[in-house]
């Protein structure tokens, strides 16, 4: 991961502006811009500093995979893009599908503990959480809290196919409201 998407990820998942999260760390909220945009990288007491002050802690995962929280950032980019594709956007869940599957356990959980920022789309932050939701609960592993927080449910079901048939969608996708059927979890 790099330190610009670190720096987002936790700001964003934070609620915190720039201007905000600048402040609690003690910087200028214009090096903090250049900080996310990859424009200046930083120490590590500083990113230390900024990550402590949105309200994390770092922790390092020597991990091929990527965590929860960076496919949610992926989906955000893509979907905010001037040139965002929902279809982009989907394949991003296979990917954390793929990477869920592709660990062992306790990697599994390890990647999902940080909630996610919000994805800008409410569709895609209940598919989020119902990825991570069917991954865990069908290895009997434990699910984080924020998987259940109402903004990952939707009230009004997300058909993402008409192919999803009500006996193939995965529990875990029903309880959030996405009707996708478990099939087209897989890679494409």
């Amino acid at each position: 991961m790099t330190t610009a998407r670190l720096v987002r990820e936790a700001r964003r998942g934070s609620g915190l502006s720039q201007r905000a999260l600048a402040a609690k760390a003690g910087i200028h909220q214009p090096a903090l811009a250049d900080i996310e945009r990859s424009a200046h990288d930083t120490r590590g007491d500083q990113l230390d500093r900024i990550v402590n002050a949105a309200g994390y802690r770092l922790a390092v995962l020597p991990t091929s995979a990527h965590s929860v929280a960076d496919w949610a950032d992926l989906v955000y980019q893509e979907l905010r893009s001037s040139r965002g594709s929902e279809e982009v956007a989907f394949r991003a869940l296979i990917g954390l599908s793929n990477d869920l599957l592709a660990v062992s356990k306790p990697l599994r959980v390890a990647l999902c503990v940080t909630p996610p920022a919000p994805c800008g789309d409410p569709r895609f932050d209940a598919a989020i959480a119902a990825v991570v939701d069917h991954h865990l609960s069908s290895a009997h592993l434990p699910v984080p809290d924020w998987v259940r927080q109402p903004s990952r449910v939707l009230t009004e079901p997300w058909h993402v196919s008409r192919f999803a048939a009500p006996d193939s969608v995965p529990a875990a996708f029903r309880r959030h409201g996405v009707f996708l059927a478990g099939s087209e979890l897989e890679s494409v």
